[in-house]
């Protein structure tokens, strides 16, 4: 039997193989998708980590690294200064009245922190002495728990919690929620969600509790969806953003986009990790790999020439950036499938409508 691509968390339960579906796969299809692989190896674009970097600007005071993407230094240097006037505690409201929304902070060596915060399709990074204020929330591309049993931030995860990756901030009936992968928290026979309970995890720190699973689209329909609570609060933000850590900029979600046949588009989660890109699937070995894996999976999918593991799931798929760093939602990512540990994922378009909700974007700010 396939297994879906989430991981188990790390209680000392479960393993690390990858998820596979070897006996699913004929003969005939075997050898097809080796062609179609190799020519797709050689042809797939580089990671897209490559067109979005931030520009170093130099020290100012006290603070060690500040950088800007989108912006100019003399912009970043300015908020800098402003922010560098405050207590670590106050970096957060520093930046807002600024005009930046802050993203989140994170422990450097050193006894120093980093700082990370975005306006419109323009972020900063400013590295700066003391301890990290509690400053952090929803982006796509993070890390998630799920567990049947409580979760507590900071305490071990219950026996048989799993991990997953969060993917894109939507508003669902005039509330903001996170989108990501169904399988992670499972459907009893019942039609009931198994693991109900839903946390950020990111460690050293102590994980953030989000509440229990809003909607599950897999109890109902044949799409591999669920919303999750989102932080809220000014040291809680939830943003329209795919998160690539502190040392790049994010990319910002600007809209969606269909998945079609040789679309270059990319991923990114928590065990592959970010911007892993190549293209969707095309023609009769293409459609005969996502039929395949979609009665594997029970669901709808769509296939690509993308490798991942483990622990993506529920993850954002993406169009390749723009220069401005803008991407559009394609999808989410669902099942691992076949020898080359192909990457199939639900598409975005299905998942909105039959929720009934909006995608959050950089533009709809």
């Amino acid at each position: 039997m396939p297994r879906l691509a989430h991981n188990r968390a790390p209680t000392g339960a479960a393993g690390s193989r990858v998820c596979q579906h070897r006996t699913g796969m004929d003969a005939t299809l075997k050898i097809a998708v080796c062609a179609v692989m190799a020519i797709l190896a050689s042809a797939a674009p580089a990671a897209a980590a490559d067109l979005g970097r931030y520009d170093q600007c130099g020290a100012v005071g006290a603070a060690s690294v500040v950088a800007a993407s989108g912006t100019s230094c003399d912009a970043v240097r300015d908020v800098a200064e402003a922010v560098m006037d405050k207590p670590a505690a106050e970096s957060g409201a520093a930046l807002r009245a600024e005009g930046w929304k802050p993203l989140r902070a994170q422990d450097a060596s050193g006894g120093e922190f980093d700082l990370v915060a975005t306006r419109g399709f323009a972020a900063l990074r400013i590295r700066r002495p003391g301890n990290a204020p509690d400053l952090d929330g929803w982006s796509a591309g993070r890390e998630l728990l799920f567990a049947r049993g409580k979760l507590v931030g900071g305490a071990r995860p219950p026996s048989g919690t799993v991990l997953c990756t969060s993917a894109f901030l939507i508003m669902l009936r005039g509330h903001p929620g996170g989108l990501t992968a169904a399988h992670c928290g499972g459907v009893r026979k019942d039609g009931t969600t198994q693991r109900r309970n839903a946390a950020l995890r990111r460690p050293p720190q102590p994980g953030i509790v989000l509440g229990g699973v809003q909607r599950n689209l897999a109890r109902s329909r044949p799409l591999d969806a669920l919303v999750v609570p989102v932080p809220t609060g000014a040291s809680r933000p939830s943003t329209d953003v795919v998160d690539r850590g502190v040392s790049r900029p994010p990319w910002y979600v600007a809209g969606t986009a269909q998945p079609t046949p040789k679309r270059r588009i990319c991923m990114t989660g928590r065990t592959s990790g970010i911007d892993r890109c190549g293209v969707i699937l095309s023609g009769a070995v293409g459609s005969r790999i996502a039929q395949q894996a979609s009665r594997a999976a029970g669901t709808r999918v769509v296939c690509t020439s993308i490798i991942a593991h483990e622990g993506d799931s529920g993850g954002p798929v993406y169009t390749r950036p723009r220069n401005d760093g803008s991407v559009r939602a394609v999808g989410i990512t669902t099942l691992v499938f076949g020898l080359f540990q192909t990457m199939c994922f639900t598409a975005i378009d299905p998942v909105l409508d039959a929720l009934n909700a909006r995608l959050v974007t950089v533009s709809a700010r």
